[in-house]
């Protein structure tokens, strides 16, 4: 009885030895994927962010949540601006009213950050959130009945009443009308906007926790009405 016989020549061996990679090959290979995902990720996670309206919500009530804090802290009212929050105060800041100076006693009992953030010192700095939207430092009083902003924006002084009901708020700005219907729509709990098919009511909504002013050049002027202000 014949037996079958296996011939292996060199030039079989080296080709099976050149199956697979070398570990020089695989380390190579490897170190220039995390390269590229370096780059990648980062990218994907921002304009994943970018385009998320709860990172909107979120980071609204965060800041609710720190000025309520503060004003518990240092018993008095809230703070005019959102830096307050993530750094020990100055004698020279100010509280909501914007003429009232927080106190050294105050900066004393201060127990923040209440938020974990950094933002510059100028009214006018800003907080990136979602969407393409950005939450302005300054902390204003709202008034909501005549639907003014105290400053930076909105109806402004012209129509601002301190006599009326007042709120601190946030101003948001950045933002579409249809991004600031999804988020009333959130905030509220009402699409009273009617944000499934993109009509808004003349643009604007002047209800709620969350309100915006007509478009202008396509971007409205929205107002997170965080806590009420009471006397």
């Amino acid at each position: 009885m014949s037996q079958l016989g296996i011939v292996t020549t060199k030039s079989t061996i080296q080709t099976q030895r050149r199956a697979g990679f070398t570990l020089i090959e695989t380390i190579v290979t490897v170190g220039l994927i995390s390269v590229l995902a370096a780059f990648v990720i980062p990218t994907v996670i921002q304009k994943a962010s970018a385009a998320d309206p709860v990172k909107v919500q979120n980071d609204l009530n965060a800041i609710r949540q720190g000025m309520e804090t503060f004003a518990g802290d240092v018993k008095a009212g809230f703070p005019n601006q959102v830096r307050v929050l993530t750094s020990v105060p100055l004698t020279t800041n100010h509280l909501i009213d914007s003429t009232t100076l927080i106190s050294a006693g105050q900066i004393l009992i201060w127990n923040g950050p209440y938020l974990a953030s950094t933002i510059g010192t100028n009214p006018m700095d800003s907080l990136a959130t979602g969407y393409s939207g950005y939450i302005m430092n300054h902390i204003q009083r709202y008034d909501i009945i005549n639907n003014a902003g105290e400053f930076y924006g909105g109806a402004g002084p012209t129509h601002f009443s301190a006599n009326s009901t007042l709120f601190a708020s946030l101003r948001i700005d950045g933002l579409t009308a249809l991004q600031a219907a999804i988020i009333n729509a959130m905030i509220d709990g009402v699409d009273d906007v009617n944000v499934g098919s993109g009509l808004l009511h003349a643009g604007a909504n002047a209800s709620g926790r969350f309100r915006f002013d007509p478009p202008v050049n396509g971007n409205v002027t929205a107002y997170f009405l965080a806590s009420p202000i009471t006397t």
